[in-house]
């Protein structure tokens, strides 16, 4: 029988795990592997919005709706008159 438990190891290095009922009563082999978790912070005020907020201009925010409609129609008109 194979059992895996994730348990923390405590500052007293006392391990305490609690076995399923249905272990058969007796002698057993036990074998214990320690692989430390990396546990990740996340990252607070990194995102992609916080970063461009930092470097928008206030003042072309109106301008944001037109703007795929007036930027083709320069590169059109352009190749147009060309």
């Amino acid at each position: 029988m194979i059992i895996e438990k994730t348990i923390e190891i405590l500052p007293s290095r006392h391990l305490e795990l609690d076995l399923p009922f249905d272990l058969p009563l007796g002698r057993a082999k036990m074998e214990l592997t320690i692989t430390p978790e990396n546990k990740k912070q996340p990252t607070k005020g990194k995102t992609a919005f916080g970063c461009l907020q930092r470097s928008a201009d206030p003042s072309k925010i109106p301008g944001e709706k037109e703007a795929w409609g007036m930027a083709v129609l320069e590169k059109h008109a352009k190749a147009i008159i060309e």
